[in-house]
């Protein structure tokens, strides 16, 4: 694979994911307390909003990565290998974790390993591991999808690729309104593995978050042009961008008056529904925009900070849902009788703190680096 251009906006991109993954999550274990009154759940609401990008953009950053780097014939063992070190191995790491706190008594260490494989391959050790096991996925597919895409790349005209995109984005937005109709057919089926990834386990089914890892290698394959388009017409993006999200905020302020009175609930934010899909596409296209503006205009200390984040993204990313318990009790030990908007504020800053920390303590060993994630130093030239 030659070595190409680093994309300065990468690490921008996966920082303000991470940021918004420890947000949501600060967000969720506030929300549902008894004192949220109204107000926080509006103002938890926007925040939500503003912070739901997060995994299509961890999506669309891999699609990004992937089809920028590799335009020649991908080796299938050398790439599946260099996954299993790099993303496989941490996630391993952190399943045992989570599984030996929070994975109760199962008696005999048999049942403790079937457990762990069980965990292994769903994600179910901790709420937040779904992820890994989705996008573990694409990567899996992707030395077939590659060959593939590249091809069709090179042999259509741009209008034509255009034309085929829409029509795979309709399709997609199509499809997750279908997740039910899908599952249904599929219990009906009973067909080991297949059955369970449709149904029980449909929220990691990668099938229903291809559309931005089609962005994603969209914008890798054609990186300047896909800039160049988004600058031209950003104020048109941020434009769509900022009327769903008014659209989705009312929806979701009207959700919370039901018939038991008032009750604070996000469902209309769950990411496979088709409102959501149009949303979280322009939510991905106006990170992107924030990004190329920020490598543009921010100074030289916020471009480090943000850059810190998104080098060390993936292993704090799998620490911070241990670390957001102790993060929440600093909130509420600080801030006795604060309202909750301001207490998940309080608890996301201290969680995003501890996390990061985490991870750079990790990344000073070897074995520290190679359990969690973290890319090894790059070496400075002679």
């Amino acid at each position: 694979m030659a070595k190409r251009a680093k994309i300065e906006e990468i690490q921008y991109l996966r920082g303000f994911a991470f940021l918004a993954v420890v947000l949501q999550h600060a967000i969720g274990h506030y929300a549902y307390l008894p004192e949220a009154g109204l107000q926080d759940g509006v103002l938890l609401g926007i925040l939500l909003i503003a912070s739901k990008f997060a995994v299509p953009l961890f999506i669309f950053i891999t699609g990004l990565v992937l089809f920028y780097n590799y335009r020649d014939p991908v080796s299938y063992g050398s790439f599946l290998r260099k996954r299993c070190k790099d993303i496989v191995l941490p996630y391993a790491v952190w399943t045992v974790v989570y599984g030996l706190l929070f994975g109760g008594d199962h008696g005999t260490a048999w049942a403790w390993i079937k457990q762990f494989v069980l965990d292994l391959f769903t994600g179910k050790a901790s709420y937040h591991l779904w992820y890994v096991v989705m996008v573990i996925q694409l990567y899996i597919v992707f030395p077939w999808l590659q060959p593939l895409l590249l091809r069709i790349h090179k042999s259509l005209k741009s209008w034509q690729l255009t034309a085929w995109f829409i029509v795979l984005a309709a399709f997609y937005v199509w499809l997750t309104g279908q997740v039910s109709v899908i599952g249904s057919a599929a219990e009906k089926l009973q067909l080991p593995v297949l059955t369970p990834f449709f149904t029980e386990y449909a929220d990691r089914n990668a099938l229903y978050f291809y559309l931005y890892f089609l962005m994603g290698a969209a914008a890798g394959l054609n990186l300047e042009s896909w800039k160049t388009k988004i600058m031209s017409w950003k104020a048109c993006w941020l434009g769509l961008f900022t009327i769903v999200s008014g659209i989705l905020l009312y929806q979701m302020a009207a959700s919370f008056r039901t018939d038991a009175g008032i009750v604070i609930q996000f469902n209309n934010t769950l990411l496979v529904q088709p409102f959501m899909a149009l949303f979280l596409s322009l939510s991905v296209v106006a990170m992107c925009i924030v990004s190329v503006v920020f490598e543009r205009s921010a100074g030289p200390r916020m471009k480090r900070m943000l850059t810190v984040l998104g080098h060390y993204s993936y292993s704090a990313y799998l620490a911070h849902a241990l670390l957001l318990n102790p993060a929440t009790l600093a909130a509420d030990w600080a801030l006795p009788g604060w309202n909750a908007t301001l207490k998940t504020l309080a608890a996301f800053a201290v969680c995003t703190l501890l996390s990061v920390g985490l991870a750079v303590l990790l990344g000073k060993f070897s074995l520290g680096r190679l359990l969690s994630g973290i890319p090894a130093p790059r070496k400075s030239a002679a």
